[in-house]
């Protein structure tokens, strides 16, 4: 009997350890995992996303943009969220992740690609990679929450608008990028780490006395 009373206090702390990490899970801003809800047509401006200069497409994992490059202009694009797609966040969340694709373009000389967040108490803050080669495909970027942004989140604010940015100065002839998602999430804090490493320790320990 004790031994399956060991087995359940076990058992329950691998449980409880995975729920807290589960609740520090990403959460989308756009209320979908990816920005494929954002319409193609939209508040655009500065540089070559201004259309008919830009072709901007919706698509299942994203907003995807193919324009020419290496005119040195920034180019971008406001999007306020709408009220229904926008999403409570976990007033620990500390960092914010970045996934874009890269689907062609000629970026040897680096290309800096950024995004703003807005939220419902006024905090503005940008985010951006610095100038690097992009590689094709998948690309993914993790920040700490700017100050602003990350004091306002926890007082409970929501992010309600965003700007996606891009420097094509450096890149020669048409680039198709595609920005996949942005999503804020908390660090897991080593006490709920060290307690799923604790359970799972005990649990192994307790197959192998069997």
């Amino acid at each position: 009997m004790k031994q399956h009373s060991k087995w359940f206090a076990i058992a329950l702390a691998v449980a409880s350890g995975l729920v807290m990490v589960n609740s520090a899970q990403a959460q989308p801003i756009t209320g979908t995992p990816y920005l494929s809800n954002i319409p193609a047509v939209g508040p655009s401006y500065g540089g070559l996303w201004a259309t008919p200069l830009a072709t901007i497409t919706s698509t299942a994992t994203g907003l995807e943009f193919n324009a020419p490059g290496g005119t040195g202009s920034f180019s971008q694009m406001y999007y306020p969220i709408p009220l229904g797609d926008q999403t409570a966040f976990n007033l620990l969340d500390t960092k914010v992740t970045f996934d874009f694709t890269w689907n062609s373009g000629n970026a040897v000389g680096g290309v800096n690609v950024l995004f703003a967040l807005g939220d419902s108490l006024g905090g503005v803050d940008y985010y951006g990679t610095g100038y690097v080669v992009p590689t094709p495909g998948l690309n993914s970027y993790t920040f700490a929450l700017q100050a602003p942004n990350q004091a306002n989140v926890a007082a409970g604010a929501i992010i309600n608008g965003m700007n996606f940015q891009i420097d094509p100065a450096n890149v020669s002839g048409n680039y198709d990028i595609t920005y996949n998602s942005i999503v804020l999430s908390p660090v897991p804090e080593p006490a709920t780490l060290a307690l799923v490493g604790l359970g799972a320790a005990g649990l192994l320990a307790f197959r192998r006395r069997k």
